[in-house]
Formats: structure tokens, C-alpha cells, sequence
């Protein structure tokens, strides 16, 4: 969310020679002739005391977290899974890796591992003993089948999630708890190619294999331009596209080959674009961001026909002179300029701001006023943006004028609750933890039944846990302890 928003995440020993050598021939030695000599006298016999034996501990017995847990072939998430565990089970640990941050436990017989995080603090870890070196190499990625042309979009359940550097099996798990089965992860391509040719894929990996034993599926949504493909004397406070646009063809069509036929069902090709921050404070057009996106998605679909392709997602807003333009205006500048042919889907970051999600922008200050509020967009300046249903139904309006019928994905949007965590975010303040639930299950609902969205995708489900405090929090539904808000009670009861 921006600011703007208020306007309008024996192998290592030594290798032997194969070559024969020729042994020495030993030199005899005479034995020399035993003497009489008397029998030397026997020491007298010293009393051993007994040594302590040993006592071995074949393992201990330790506690989960009260999360579901992947007990996986080796100490690494990109082995294969062997089960779930449930939350607080008990498990046999027999051992444990190099670093103690994998344990090796006994699973009826079979040996697994599982993270150390995943188990209970418990007396006596430490005296566990360290595995053998005989640990299998990671598994490749597993793939399923890979069909000429991607299935129908169909509406789904998904949140945002930061899923790079932190416990995914905690993110997997609560997915699966809420009855939901889309996850959305933002791909910053400055940290994934950060040389050109040269790509740091193992954050991923680890997300897709975990996503793929879950069933969850994945889109990824791509951002943030690396230095060498930006243009000469480019701004560096804020993110732009790259100056040539098939270098992030080239990028894409890494992912879709790498990642076709598993878990990643869908690619959004940038984000925000009609503002200026996200389009490198250089002139904002519909039509030059449907000349980024063309060879894109030309790469992606011919790596990966399956995959689908998503317009990246612009932001509500009201147009200001070299700052923002109007969505719907965008919206209308990329249809015009072919954007329908070199896509599935449209993508949408419809906000919610303080008004509920049932209300269009014209009731958008009567709703606000009879309901409390502080702070005053939809009075102030009256605009589609403040609303949720109006963003949405306008999209699908324009699109169907253009005479185009894809479905409106929505890539991000939720209710802030619960207080700001800055000024800029006021609306926060007029939004309770109970709107929240309430409004984002309408919400839901509203899509589901209007039959032409595309899985919703709530933002966001951890920022809470990893960004306490700051404003992406705000839109969190669990605790920074993972403990559930009412939204997220509300979204797991609700009907699928």
C-alpha cells in the first residue's frame, strides 16, 4: 500500500592411487636363543575399580509447536516430504545435524527430519548426538504435468505472504487451517538476477517445493528493477522498469521454465505501474507499460503455456500531475493499446481504506460518518479509489467496453485495522479488528459470487510477525506471535 493510497516479502577422505606398488621383500631376523634365566616374579594384582559404562540415549521424546510440521527425507526443506505431523505431537529424536537446526527423528520405523524450530524448547537438545555423514542429496523440484494452454481460471482463496528467510512451514500450515489454497509471494528481481545471467534461485526453491507438498498454489508477482538493467542515471530511491524490456523477458522466461508444472500456477508482471515510484519517477503510460509487458509474456507463455500471465496490478487513485494517474483512466490506456491479447487475467489492487466492502464510493462518506470515523477521503474528495465494490465493478465496466471478458484478479487488497502506525494511514484508526473480519469475509464473498474474479488475494497474512509495528502490519490477520486476529477466525469459518 502507498502513500498515494490517501490521495486517491568415504566421500570427503582422501582419494587413493589405483596404480600397484611393489612391496619390499622383509629381511629375515634370527630369533635369538632363549637362556635359562629365573622366571621374573609377578607384579601383585592392582584392583580395578569399574568403569562407568556408557548409558546411550537412543532418543528422547520431544513435543511440536502447536503447528502442523513437514517431516521431510534430509535436513534441508528442499528434500522430499515423508509426513505431517500434527500439531504438539510427540516424536522420537534420534539425533541431529551439524548446526542443531535439523533433528533426525524415528517415524515408525522410518528416519525423517524436521526443523528445529518446529519442536517445544526442551531440557537436553544439546546432548543429542550429531548424525552420520550419510545424508541423501536434496531432491530436485517436483513437476506435474505441463498442459499445452492454462485450465479456466477459477475463483480461489489466497492471502500475501512473505515467505523468503522465515519458518514457511508456519505460512503452509495456516494457509491449509484457513481452507484457502492460493499464496501470493512478491519476487524482487534485483535480488534474484542480480548480475545478469546470474540467478540466486534457492528462496524460491524452498517456497515452490513447500507450496507443491502443501498443495497450495503460487503467484509471483515481479518487481524492482536491477541496477545493470535500469537506464543510465536512473533514480535510485525509487523503483523503475528496465530500460530494455527484454531483459525482463529474458528473467521471466527463467522462472516460468524453472518453475513449470509445479506449484507456480500464475506470474503478475510488475506492480503499481501508474505510479510514479514504481515506474522510476519517469512519464506513467498505459502504453509503455503494454510495450514492457508484450515480450514478457511472449517468454512465459512459450516456456510455460500452462502458466498464467497477470497484468500487473495497478493502484487506485486519482490523477496528479507526474505523481499518479487514475486507474481507470490506465486501465483504459492499456486495453486500448492491446493489453487483453497478452494476458489472462486483469490485475487489481482494489483498496478498502475505512468503508465497507458492500458500499460504492457515491455512499462512501454517509457510511464512513454513520459508522465514526476520523479519518475523511470519501467526504473530501469523492473518488471511486475509497471503495472496494466500486474499484472492482469499474474495472469489469471497462473491460467489457473494450469488449474484453478476463476475469479481474485481485492481486491484493484488505482492510487496514487496529490503529495506524502512521499518519499517512488514518483510516486505520476508524477501523476495528471486528469491521475488519466482517468486511473482508463480505468481500469474499462478493467475488465469489459475482463469477468473474479471479482468486482474491487478501493483503497480507504474516507482516505482524515479521514487520511488527511498521504500516505494512497494519493489514496483518495473525499476531506477531501467529496468534489469530478475528479475521483470520472469521475467514477459517467462513464458507468456501
Amino acid at each position: 500500500m502507498s502513500l498515494l493510497l490517501a490521495v486517491f516479502l568415504a566421500a570427503c577422505g582422501r582419494g587413493s592411487d589405483d596404480r600397484d606398488s611393489a612391496l619390499p621383500t622383509a629381511t629375515p631376523v634370527q630369533e635369538p636363543t632363549p637362556s635359562e634365566q629365573p622366571a621374573p616374579e609377578q607384579p601383585e594384582p592392582v584392583e580395578q575399580a569399574d568403569q562407568p559404562t556408557p548409558t546411550p540415549v537412543p532418543f528422547s521424546v520431544l513435543t511440536t509447536t502447536r503447528f502442523a510440521v513437514q517431516a521431510v527425507e534430509g535436513p534441508d526443506y528442499l528434500y522430499h516430504l515423508v509426513h505431517r505431523l500434527p500439531g504438539q505431537a510427540q516424536v522420537r529424536v534420534t539425533a541431529q545435524n551439524s548446526s542443531g537446526n535439523w533433528l533426525r527423528v524415528d517415524l515408525d520405523g522410518t528416519a525423517a527430519w524436521i526443523a528445529r524450530w518446529a519442536l517445544e524448547p526442551q531440557a537436553g537438545f544439546r546432548e543429542l548426538p550429531q548424525a552420520s555423514a550419510d545424508i541423501p542429496q536434496p531432491s530436485t523440484l517436483e513437476r506435474g504435468s505441463m498442459p499445452d494452454a492454462p485450465p479456466p481460471i477459477e475463483f480461489g482463496y489466497g492471502t500475501q505472504a512473505h515467505m523468503i528467510g522465515v519458518d514457511v512451514d508456519h505460512i503452509m500450515w495456516a494457509t491449509r487451517d484457513l481452507g484457502f489454497n492460493w499464496l501470493k509471494q512478491q519476487i524482487r528481481w534485483n535480488i534474484t538476477e542480480p548480475e545478469q545471467g546470474s540467478y540466486n534461485w534457492r528462496d524460491l526453491d524452498l517456497i515452490v517445493s513447500r507450496a507443491t507438498y502443501s498443495d497450495v498454489d503460487l503467484l509471483f508477482s515481479v518487481v524492482t528493477t536491477p541496477g545493470w538493467a535500469r537506464e543510465a542515471n536512473y533514480d535510485a530511491t525509487v523503483d523503475g522498469p528496465p530500460v530494455d524490456p527484454q531483459d525482463l523477458a529474458s528473467f521471466m522466461s527463467a522462472i516460468a521454465t524453472r518453475y513449470c508444472g509445479t506449484a507456480v500456477k500464475a506470474i503478475e508482471v510488475w506492480n503499481e505501474q501508474n505510479l510514479h515510484y514504481e515506474w522510476g519517477n519517469l512519464p506513467l503510460s498505459g502504453a509503455d507499460y503494454v510495450n514492457l509487458l508484450i515480450p514478457s509474456s511472449q517468454t512465459i507463455r512459450a516456456a510455460c503455456p500452462s502458466m498464467y500471465v497477470i497484468s500487473g496490478a495497478l493502484t487506485p487513485a486519482g490523477s496528479v500531475p507526474n505523481l499518479a494517474v487514475d486507474d481507470f483512466t490506465y486501465l483504459e490506456q492499456m486495453l486500448a493499446n492491446g493489453l487483453a491479447r497478452h494476458v489472462d487475467a486483469i490485475g487489481a489492487h482494489p483498496s478498502g481504506y475505512n468503508v465497507p466492502a458492500n458500499v460504492r464510493w457515491q455512499d462512501g462518506c454517509a457510511a464512513i460518518v454513520q459508522s465514526g470515523n476520523t479519518f475523511n477521503g470519501a467526504c473530501d474528495n469523492p473518488h471511486h479509489s475509497w471503495s472496494f465494490r466500486s474499484t472492482m465493478e469499474g474495472y469489469r465496466d471497462i473491460a467489457l467496453q473494450y469488449g474484453v471478458g478476463l476475469p479481474i484478479w485481485p492481486t491484493e487488497f484488505g482492510w487496514a485495522a487496529g490503529g495506524a502506525y502512521h499518519e499517512a494511514y488514518g483510516y486505520a484508526n476508524d477501523n476495528d479488528f471486528d469491521e475488519q473480519a466482517r468486511w473482508t469475509v463480505e468481500a469474499f464473498q462478493m467475488m465469489k459470487a459475482w463469477g468473474w474474479s479471479g482468486p482474491a488475494i487478501l493483503w497480507n497474512m504474516n507482516f505482524r510477525v515479521i514487520a511488527d509495528k511498521t504500516e505494512r502490519a497494519q493489514w496483518g490477520i495473525v499476531n506477531n506471535d501467529w496468534t489469530p486476529l478475528p479475521v483470520y477466525n472469521a475467514l477459517k469459518a467462513m464458507e468456501k
